[in-house]
């Protein structure tokens, strides 16, 4: 029981501390606001998506293609969606709210944290922790613009709504990386070493320059005044979704390496974008901030419980 635990630790508790030296980093001022948004930009829009160009390029696709593990994915994070969808609905007034409720409820940060967890639980990196990425990142935006267009402010015109999901798709830097690395590998084309070993630096330093940047991204001041639907929130996401899902999973007979990136993703916390997004399209800014850093805080906890259980079950 004890060795169970201290893997469980040993697996979570390495990728939160480098949350809590960005953390710990900007609260020195040793870098402000407006680097550390710099920073997640950087991360988002280079060193993320060059990573998970390096992840797929030259993979073996096979390895990749699970169609239990695709098809359970995408129906459980939609199924979660409208069951948030019809608790904001019995709980919430506020439209704005509403919108960063939701998002809030069932957007996890799978992508920063996905692959990088995997590796750590499982000893090596599973192909399918890719998989999910390429399904995760079309599911949240297609999911997140839907419901913030519906309850934001920054009203859309019906006939744009279908525009705005695919400019957000296909003008996302993670899916461009991803697709690219498919379509050079598909064709065989090699890099040679003089493009190879920047790109290896780069994708190696990406989970913890992420990991950095969530850190110092994280703001408790907002947390108070929005307390109870901030808690609710985060029940539902770190909780209620792995809870649900989870058992299903392991029933239905999903691969040992699948049941590890699906706890990974449903325990996840809230997502940076889901402020990001929630800022831009008019809902509350403030919920959605609050929701990522408790979400983010409290994560340590229930990942490492969540390990601690797939441990114990002969799982990982």
């Amino acid at each position: 029981m004890l060795s169970d635990l201290l893997f469980s630790f040993n697996a979570v508790i390495p990728i939160f501390l480098i949350m809590l030296l960005g953390f710990v980093v900007r609260r020195l001022n040793i870098i402000d606001t407006p680097t550390t948004k710099q920073m997640n930009t950087l991360a988002f829009k280079v060193v993320l998506p060059i990573m998970l160009f390096n992840s797929v390029h030259g993979s073996d696709y096979s390895q990749m293609l699970d169609l239990k593990f695709v098809a359970f994915l995408i129906l459980s994070i939609i199924t979660f969606f409208f069951i948030c969808w019809i608790i904001a609905i019995k709980l919430i007034d506020d439209n704005k709210k509403k919108g960063a409720f939701i998002q809030g409820s069932f957007r996890g940060n799978y992508v920063i944290l996905g692959v990088a967890l995997s590796t750590e639980v499982l000893g090596f990196t599973p192909p399918i922790a890719v998989t999910g990425v390429i399904l995760v990142v079309p599911i949240f935006n297609i999911l997140s613009v839907i419901i913030l267009t519906i309850y934001g402010e920054q009203k859309t015109e019906s006939g744009s709504i279908a525009k705005q999901i695919i400019k957000s798709i296909v003008t996302n830097p993670l899916i461009i990386a991803i697709f690219t690395g498919i379509t050079l590998t598909l064709l065989n084309i090699e890099f040679p070493p003089l493009l190879n070993t920047p790109i290896n630096m780069v994708a190696s330093l990406a989970t913890p320059f992420a990991l950095l940047v969530i850190g110092a991204s994280l703001d408790f001041s907002k947390i108070k005044d929005r307390l109870k639907h901030t808690l609710i929130a985060s029940i539902l996401k770190l909780i209620v979704m792995p809870a649900i899902f989870m058992p299903l999973a392991i029933w239905l007979g999903i691969s040992a390496e699948g049941i590890v990136v699906l706890l990974v993703l449903y325990a996840a916390p809230t997502a940076i974008v889901s402020y990001v997004m929630s800022s831009n399209m008019g809902a509350d800014e403030h919920l959605a901030s609050s929701i990522v850093v408790f979400s983010s805080l409290f994560s340590i906890l229930t990942y490492t419980i969540g390990v601690y259980i797939l441990r114990v079950i002969g799982v990982v």
